[in-house]
């Protein structure tokens, strides 16, 4: 008995002794920015094997001795964060790993790790674009990669923005290839932003060169978002916005205006102005005793038109994702509805993806994707006056001109030219566009290493406008009525017009390691096949205006038309990839086209690439430098193709039309055709060759990274009308002769770390390109932006001033563009020396193209709460202010831009006065002269702009949260382009187009909640 218990107590000693040297932690682990609990993180203790995962909701249990005091968490993506233990459970928040190096990089037709990339490649996550709030993949691009320009002229409802990779490649279509999920797209506008997983650009030909004919101009890879196992969860999204103008031009008053056309017609010889003075000095008794009389009215037509002073932005999302190992499923619901500054403008889009990735057996997978979008639009008419919109008309038309009488009515205005009764009463046109995307994907590995790829992906879009112009008929002020309208007569026109693409490709692709030296391969065919047919129709002598169908309108005044089109592109492509101890790599991409659009001997083009590198990081005197954690060289030639010439330009084809013909004595229409084009049947491919060197970097444990880049590209068989004998009775047939060539350098560095709870990151990346013309075939494409043998791109092409003549005697002295020119207008160098100043004096200005392009962000999260900011901005570019802010009496009666007012050359200023005048004399005899392209016209139009700003606080693993069934819920408000610093006067934007919809300020808040 006492044996026995002497043995109990050795034993409860042991066992108390041993629990006295271990100790249980638990915690939870979640994404530092979103909160979602994080599913098989690896939490070890340092320096050993003892380890566990995290579970469905993020959180572990560990028994660990007692010695130790801190504990490594691990996650694929995150950055491996050691955490102090404090007694206390934990609650540990991963940081995503934007540098990590081991990433999967999306390539032409695979994957491949980010430090064994030989080309020049950017990516951006999906994260990172859609925290910029745009609507649009294409404007949540500006600023974000280096080496892509991106521009606006305008923020309409719908509106997207102009993409370039690496400056300007051919002078025909510079637009990069779009491919989603491995399959080509018309626009990347296409897709949700916050569907998107990932963005690629493909920058030199050795990463575009496997897409071939197509990759000239770059390519931008999308990759859109999917199912993970272990996860299942509904998230919804809600934004809403107000969206005001960053600038608008300013016009002057009724009685300002009357002055200035009274002087700029007495400048140009008439005895006096149109409007008594009378008119001017007590314009405001006139107008309260005869309103409706002309020209006693002072209409801010830009006022009127735009009655909304904030434009509304609507977004809905619903995500649903869903995974386990035999089927992951990510569906997703968006909906986005902007409206605009005036009436009948709205853009309205259904947005609905699903993403399927099934596991048929351990051999066999199989993709099956789904996207459906659906858009409307609907915008006012084209002014028949002008055919302009009605943010031009608003800024032509001059204040003298009333919207409405006292009765209500509309006026006359200009002759029927009501801005505001066409808006209102004008028409509209409708768009409805479908779109619906399939993609069915097989992948099946007989062997290991191997893996086949088959691939069948449709496309139909379903498209239709209808657009109904109609008739305002007006009368006076007493209402009687007037011969005066806007149009003759009500017309209606519709479209009809339906695409439909069917991508199919095979691809082989094959990874092989023997010992240090790794393998890759790949083969792959693809098909591009696709038609389109349009049907249009149209009617006019509509009596019921109301009522926007054929049906209605005259059968004596109608038309139709009809077309047609099909093209097909089939591709052998391959790529073979080699590296040493991922320390030496070569690459090699050939791909193999032959496209219809081109006569059958020349539908064939070779497209190859080479390019190697060498990760100095991994060799052994580089591994005592411990503050170097990445370093490689790399270099790359590559050749890429422009097909997008159109259809069949070899083929001689007949143009239809109606001609009229004298018989028997009566004139009568026939129909007729005619070739008017001269077919060249030997037209090929524009060829881009192009080389790389660049570098990757990081460095301070991966926090600091770097990359650089110089290249060189040269275009060549540039497609050009070239100039024939006009007595052939042909236009100008398009043949293979221009050669372009590009320089141009970028770089990107950025920094990530975190300090305790405050994760922090920043970006800035820098970029420039010059593109120069070598060849054009002896022609000449000339105007205020002109190419020609030697010039830039688009380079600014106009006299050079020599200032503003101050008085008749200088100006008579000097060589001009006529007799009329006097004091007050614009004197320019006779740079021929011929005594004439003329079309041949126009010299070469500089590049109108912008330089120096840049962007950055910064990121900051604490706790639960997140910042970021990001700008953009060019540092060079010569530009000139539109012709809107800067030009009075447009169309010989338009408006008075307030800019210029008091700051032109004037008789009735003093001497003075006239040396500082900083615009022209007011003539509309010389205005030729005066506001031809010159370089007083031009200015430095570099500017900053801060594109987004955006503060967030997130709300997870609360009590009442999980009471009510939701993991977590997030607020954040957010501010688009609202500041920017620039020479343009405060009227201006530096992005804005002439008359174009403004550059807008967005201002939105919003709030994501999961379940």
């Amino acid at each position: 008995m006492k044996k026995n218990l002497l043995l109990l107590l050795v034993l409860a000693c042991i066992y108390y002794a041993a629990h006295a040297q271990t100790k249980i932690v638990s915690g939870r682990v979640t994404d530092a920015k979103t909160k979602e609990s994080l599913i098989g993180v690896t939490v070890s203790v340092p320096g050993t094997k003892n380890g566990t995962l995290t579970d469905t909701q993020g959180r572990f249990t560990l028994t660990i001795p007692d010695a130790v005091k801190s504990l490594t968490f691990g996650y694929v993506g995150y950055q491996i964060q050691t955490i102090i233990l404090n007694g206390k459970p934990l609650e540990v928040a991963l940081m995503a790993d934007q540098t990590n190096l081991n990433d999967v990089v999306v390539v032409g037709y695979g994957t491949q790790k980010k430090k064994d990339l030989t080309g020049a490649i950017a990516t951006l996550s999906g994260e990172e674009l859609s925290g910029r709030q745009t609507l649009q993949v294409s404007e949540s691009l500006q600023g974000a990669v280096a080496g892509v320009s991106v521009t606006r002229s305008s923020s309409a409802p719908g509106s997207g923005a102009t993409v370039r990779v690496r400056g300007i490649t051919t002078l025909n279509n510079n637009d990069a290839l779009v491919v989603v999920d491995g399959i080509p797209v018309s626009s990347m506008d296409l897709v949700n932003p916050n569907d998107v997983e990932s963005l690629n650009v493909l920058k030199d030909a050795a990463s575009a060169a496997i897409y071939g004919s197509r990759g000239a101009a770059g390519v931008i890879l999308i990759t859109t978002k999917r199912g993970k196992n272990g996860a299942s969860n509904l998230e919804y999204n809600f934004e809403y916005a107000l969206q005001k103008p960053t600038a608008l031009p300013a016009y002057v008053d009724a009685p300002t205006y009357m002055k200035y056309f009274n002087e700029q017609a007495t400048n140009d010889g008439a005895a006096t102005g149109p409007y008594a003075n009378d008119y001017i000095v007590n314009f405001e008794a006139n107008r309260a005793a005869t309103p409706d009389k002309f020209p006693f009215a002072n209409t801010d037509w830009q006022q009127l038109i735009m009655t909304n002073k904030y434009a509304p932005r609507e977004q809905h999302d619903v995500v649903f994702t869903a995974g386990n190992e035999k089927l992951k499923t990510k569906a997703s619901l968006g909906y986005q509805n902007v409206g605009a500054f005036y009436d009948n403008y709205n853009y309205e889009r259904y947005q609905f993806r699903i993403n399927n990735d099934i596991k048929i057996s351990e051999k066999l997978s199989a993709i099956v994707d789904l996207g459906l979008r659906r858009l409307n639009s609907l915008a006012p008419v084209s002014n028949p006056f002008s055919g302009q919109t009605p943010i031009y008309e608003a800024r032509v038309m001059p204040p003298v001109y009333a919207d409405r009488y006292t009765n209500g009515k509309y006026s006359i205005a200009k002759d029927g030219r009501n801005p505001l009764a066409q808006l209102n009463e004008g028409g509209t046109t409708t768009g409805r566009s479908n779109q619906l995307q399939g993609r069915l994907a097989l992948n099946f590995k007989p062997v290991t290493g191997l893996t086949l790829t088959g691939i069948l992906a449709p496309t139909f879009d379903f498209n239709k406008t209808k657009a109904f112009s109609k008739k305002i008929t007006y009368t006076l002020a007493d209402g009687s009525p007037t011969t005066l309208s806007n149009t003759a007569l009500t017309v209606l026109n519709e479209g009809r017009n339906e695409i439909y693409q069917l991508t199919s490709q095979f691809l082989a692709n094959y990874n092989k390691t023997v010992n240090n030296h790794n393998f890759s391969g790949l083969l792959g065919y693809e098909g591009v096949y696709s038609n389109q047919e349009s049907l249009g129709a149209s009617r006019s002598g509509f009596v019921l205006t109301d009522f926007p169908y054929l049906d209605a309108g005259s059968q004596l005044l109608r038309d139709n038309s009809g077309d047609a089109s099909e093209a097909n592109l089939r591709s052998f492509f391959g790529r073979l990839s080699y590296d040493y101890k991922s320390r030496y790599f070569l690459q090699a991409n050939l791909r193999y086209d032959k496209s219809s659009r081109f006569a059958p001997a020349y539908r064939d083009a070779y497209f190859p690439s080479f390019s190697a590198g060498w990760s100095l990081s991994e060799e052994k005197f580089m591994k005592n430098i411990k503050w170097v954690s990445f370093l490689k060289l790399r270099g790359s030639y590559g050749e890429v193709g422009n097909e997008r010439i159109g259809n069949y330009p070899y083929q001689a084809s007949i143009d239809l039309s109606t001609a009229l013909f004298y018989q028997n004595g009566s004139v009568i229409p026939l129909n007729g055709g005619a070739q008017t084009v001269y077919a060249v049947q030997n037209i090929s491919w524009e060829t881009t060759k192009s080389t790389d060197i660049g570098i990757d970097a990081a460095f301070l444990n991966n926090r600091l990274s770097l990359t650089a880049d110089y290249y060189q590209k040269r275009t060549t068989d540039i497609l050009l009308g070239l100039d024939i004998p006009i007595n052939l009775g042909f236009d100008r047939p398009t043949q293979n002769a221009g050669i372009l060539d590009v320089k141009g350098w970028e770089m990107a560095i950025g920094w990530k770390d975190k300090i305790g709870e405050l994760s922090y990151s920043a970006g800035f990346n820098l970029s420039d390109a010059k593109s120069n013309i070598v060849n054009m075939g002896g022609t000449q494409i000339l105007g205020d932006q002109s190419i020609f043998e030697g010039s830039q791109f688009n380079e600014w092409y106009g006299y050079r001033s020599t200032g503003i003549y101050q008085n008749t005697a200088s100006a008579n002295a000097a060589p001009r563009t006529s007799n009329a020119v006097t004091a007050g207008d614009l004197g320019y160098a006779d740079t021929d020396n011929n005594g004439i100043i003329n079309a041949n004096d126009r010299v070469l200005l500089g590049g109108s193209l912008p330089r120096y392009q840049y962007g950055g962000n910064i990121n900051l999260a604490y706790k639960g709460f997140d910042f970021g900011i990001s700008f953009q901005g060019v540092a060079k570019r010569l530009s000139r202010l539109n012709s809107e802010v800067v030009r009075p009496f447009q169309e010989q009666f338009g408006n008075f831009p307030e800019l210029i007012d008091g700051k032109f050359y004037s008789k009735n200023n003093t001497p003075e006065q006239n040396m500082v005048a900083q615009y022209p004399r007011l003539t509309n005899t010389v205005s030729g002269n005066n506001y031809a392209l010159s370089d007083f016209w031009l200015f430095n139009g570099a500017y900053f702009r801060i594109k987004n700003t955006t503060l967030g606080y997130t709300l997870a693993d609360k009590p009442l949260l999980k009471k009510v069934g939701l993991q977590s819920i997030r607020f954040y408000v957010a501010v688009n382009d609202f500041f920017t610093s620039s020479k343009f006067p405060k009227y201006a934007d530096p992005e804005s187009g002439n008359a174009a919809y403004p550059i807008v300020t967005t201002f939105l808040g919003g709030v994501n909640v999961k379940f």
